[in-house]
């Protein structure tokens, strides 16, 4: 079979690029061939697949490299449009969007311009594919695989007519594949990140092999919390994991403790083990702590008839506040970050604001900090 049955028309210029200059940066691709750095990397990763480029990938990576690992699924809203009914079909309207703790992190994280592949699972269904084919233009998507036979994680969350959640339904179960073998069978691929993010959707045992790994290949590690019954996902030990993120509430439930005050709970996190530690606490703002100080990040506050969805707050604040460690600011100035990212995201219908960027945060800090 012929090079241009085997590839596609994209690949093939591609190919040809890197023919003529084998040590061409992605950036320097991306920039001469007029596509996005994220797709340059999935048509690297194919070739290599197709054996077109063999061996490790020489494309020189000259900035951080994330990689993203935990859950990717299809959020689904249903609208009512009538007070519920029990027992009886209720008319709704519905929609849909791609969602998953790490999945959102990511594209965050990519829409901030940081360099991130997202290893996932997702199953061999439509929603599969379109998470997938829609991810793959903001990040690398080649460590996450669509597994035959499984279906895509779901949360289905039902709407009332004041705009309150009645009732949530998730269909995760194929977050149990995401355990010690997988990350085992991509320990290389971890290997070549500067900072791995993982979030708790990924088994207790999956998440002790990362943190091994991160501390024999000296890589920075980031836990974000999903859900208090999650928690039991968290090892015991935590040495080596740079920052972890979690509300009040995960953070209560891991410790088995009843304690209020955020700043005793902050403290829990660095007696752990942890390098950083963030809780957040709502309105109250958030707690973050390294070493053995520890401060508050006030809440910024909007107007109520600014706030049009508050999903993804979290993933925003997470996002934000690791990219500003990633880009060497302080502690203190990643969580404005963080809290900024939130507003602007919950000011949006999106769980991922598209407009998002370095620029619009670091405007608005200097406007909530007059």
């Amino acid at each position: 079979m012929s090079e241009t049955l085997k590839l596609n028309k994209n690949e093939h210029i591609v190919l040809n690029a890197l023919r003529k200059n084998p040590y061409l940066s992605q950036k320097e691709l991306s920039e001469s061939l007029k596509l996005s750095r994220p797709s340059v990397a999935n048509y690297i990763s194919s070739l290599q697949q197709k054996g077109f480029i063999l061996g490790k990938p020489y494309v020189l990576r000259e900035d951080t490299y994330v990689t993203c690992i935990g859950g990717a699924n299809m959020d689904i809203t249903l609208q009512l449009e009538d007070v519920m009914a029990y027992g009886t079909s209720n008319p709704v309207s519905s929609s849909y969007s791609l969602g998953g703790v790490i999945r959102n992190v990511g594209e965050n994280l990519a829409r901030l311009d940081a360099n991130v592949s997202l290893m996932s699972l997702v199953g061999d269904d439509r929603f599969g594919e379109e998470i997938i084919e829609k991810s793959s233009k903001i990040m690398e998507v080649f460590a996450t695989e669509r597994v035959k036979g499984e279906i895509t994680g779901s949360y289905y969350s039902v709407i009332d007519q004041n705009g309150d959640m009645i009732a949530g339904f998730a269909n995760m179960d194929i977050n149990r594949l995401m355990n010690r073998s997988w990350i085992i069978e991509h320990k290389r691929h971890i290997q070549m990140s500067d900072w791995v993010i993982a979030d708790l959707n990924i088994s207790k045992e999956a998440m002790e092999a990362i943190i091994e790994n991160c501390i024999h290949e000296d890589i920075k590690l980031g836990i974000i919390g999903v859900s208090s019954p999650k928690m039991k996902h968290l090892p015991n030990d935590l040495h080596g994991v740079e920052i972890i993120i979690c509300n009040k509430y995960e953070t209560q439930t891991y410790f088995k403790t009843k304690e209020n005050d955020g700043e005793a709970l902050c403290k829990l996190w660095l007696d752990a083990g942890v390098k950083k530690a963030i809780v957040t606490a709502g309105i109250k703002g958030s707690f973050y702590g390294e070493g053995t100080l520890i401060k508050h990040q006030k809440a910024y506050l909007v107007q109520k008839s600014d706030i049009i969805d508050v999903t993804g707050a979290g993933d925003a604040f997470s996002s934000a506040t690791i990219y500003g460690l990633m880009s060497g600011n302080t502690l203190d100035k990643s969580v404005q970050m963080g809290s900024i990212n939130a507003i602007l995201t919950i000011q949006t219908p999106y769980a991922v604001n598209p407009n998002v960027s370095l620029k619009k945060i670091q405007k608005e800090i200097g406007t909530y900090e007059k």
